[in-house]
């Protein structure tokens, strides 16, 4: 069966003769307008030769594209996450995040009770300690290689969870009437329980692709289909060349079989000077 690189070159080792490729031009003419039939068969193999190219085409912008976003990723990679800690998707990650703030939110409207204010003021400052809640998880993962900003910044949590586990302490002794021990066990397991989930929230952004370095991951997969689709579709454009270009092929190799070559010329010479005329009459690149 004949190949694609039948189709785009010539055989190779043969030279071709002007002259020889001048009346293999006229005879194909004469053949295809003897048989319309033939005639509309070239026609459908130049529509199919067509399409082949430009699938061709979209192959190398798909494969073009693919390698500018694989060297994209791997930038981003090496300037975010060159030790490769970071296996959670954004979108995974931010969910995960959000998920341990909503948990927190009920120890901190148990801490904010201790303010003694109104419903709605009290869901206010369970808002505002959120916030913090999350920039401490967003501070802990910034100063991961900064030890003395990060020292600063536990000892503020450390003070603030304190503050807290106070106020949690005096507000079960004074409205709920707790004995002290057990209003500073209550207090102490909030405050804990809130620390735990704002280290948690740490480790989950640690282990968390940058928006960026996402977008970058999923651009790369995006090409990567878009090439394997073009890869496969140029494969059946080809295919479908391959079978037109073996029909016209048979249909003038029985065709010179029958008619003689010109004087001087052997069958082969004859049978390629067809073969490239046939090619010239497919439209160009």
């Amino acid at each position: 069966m004949s190949t694609t690189a039948d189709i785009d070159n010539p055989r190779q080792g043969q030279a071709s003769d002007p002259a020889l490729d001048v009346r293999a031009a006229a005879s194909l003419g004469a053949l295809f307008e003897a048989r319309p039939a033939l005639a509309a068969d070239l026609e459908e193999a130049g529509r199919a030769h067509t399409h082949m190219e430009q699938e061709r085409q979209r192959e190398t912008d798909a494969r073009d594209a693919l390698t500018r976003a694989e060297q994209h990723a791997s930038g981003m990679t090496a300037r975010l996450d060159l030790a490769g800690h970071r296996f959670a998707g954004f979108t995974v990650g931010a969910l995960a995040v959000a998920i341990l703030l909503v948990f927190d939110a009920i120890p901190l409207n148990w801490a904010a009770q201790a303010f003694g204010l109104a419903a709605a003021a009290t869901w206010l400052i369970t808002g505002i300690m959120l916030v913090a809640s999350a920039g401490a998880m967003a501070g802990i993962e910034l100063t991961r290689e900064d030890s003395r900003r990060r020292a600063v910044l536990f000892s503020l949590l450390a003070a603030g969870f304190a503050a807290l586990a106070v106020l949690r302490t005096a507000f079960l002794i004074t409205v709920n009437g707790e004995s002290l021990g057990a209003a500073i066990l209550q207090a102490v397991l909030l405050s804990a329980m809130s620390a735990g989930l704002v280290a948690s929230g740490s480790v989950v952004m640690a282990r968390t692709r940058p928006l960026s370095l996402a977008r970058a991951l999923a651009a790369v997969k995006r090409s990567h289909r878009t090439a394997v689709t073009c890869h496969d579709a140029r494969r059946r454009a080809e295919e479908r060349m391959q079978l037109h270009w073996a029909m016209l092929q048979r249909v003038v190799r029985e065709w010179s079989i029958m008619s003689e070559a010109p004087a001087g010329a052997s069958h082969a010479d004859w049978m390629s000077a067809l073969e490239r005329a046939m090619r010239a009459l497919l439209p160009a690149r």
